[in-house]
């Protein structure tokens, strides 16, 4: 994939997640907040692309991106530096973000699924469940759990269809921020 590529993956993101909770914590200007997503999530893609993949769908109406975490969680380079870089003076607020799902984060090996987003006139049609199962195909070939942070209860209730189930209690941010739904999917047999 091209820097080109994974530019127009890391901006589809951004765009339907700038109204999201979560992004809302992180920067409260929606011309900022997306700006800075979209940085942020740029380097999730790019260093996807070495440790784990990136599924897209149909003219990228769709995108999920993961991590392999069978082997030691992959670090992103110079991430710090490039974080401000990209996300300036909200720099703080993503940085807490991280350490608050990295301390949720399970031990044991699995695939991390860290984004999932489908453009919004796309929603509805089965778009995620369609890239999911492409996913888990995989994992459960391989007999490789799965683990993410759903980030409302509808959004855990769609991935509870597909095997996910919550790994402990939802947990939040500060300064009265939003729930994160920690699930886990063990994997299938046919």
């Amino acid at each position: 994939m091209s820097v080109s590529a994974y530019s127009a993956v890391a901006a589809m993101l951004a765009d339907e997640f700038n109204d999201l909770p979560t992004a809302k914590w992180l920067v409260g200007d929606p011309d900022e907040r997306l700006k800075a997503v979209r940085g942020q999530f740029e380097l999730l893609v790019e260093h996807a692309l070495g440790h784990g993949g990136v599924v897209t769908s149909g003219d990228l109406d769709g995108a999920v991106v993961w991590f392999d975490h069978t082997v030691s969680a992959p670090v992103i380079p110079d991430y710090d530096d490039r974080l401000l870089a990209a996300c300036g003076a909200h720099t703080e607020r993503f940085r807490h973000l991280d350490r608050v799902m990295e301390e949720h984060h399970p031990q044991a090996p699995h695939h991390y699924v860290a984004l999932v987003g489908v453009r919004r006139k796309r929603r509805g049609k089965g778009i995620a469940t369609a890239m999911l199962r492409r996913h888990h195909r995989a994992l459960d070939r391989d007999g490789i759990p799965a683990y993410l942070e759903a980030v409302s209860p509808q959004t855990a209730k769609l991935y509870g269809t597909l095997g996910y189930r919550p790994l402990g209690d939802r947990y939040g941010l500060v300064d009265g921020g939003p729930w994160l739904y920690p699930m886990w999917r063990e994997p299938q047999t046919v």
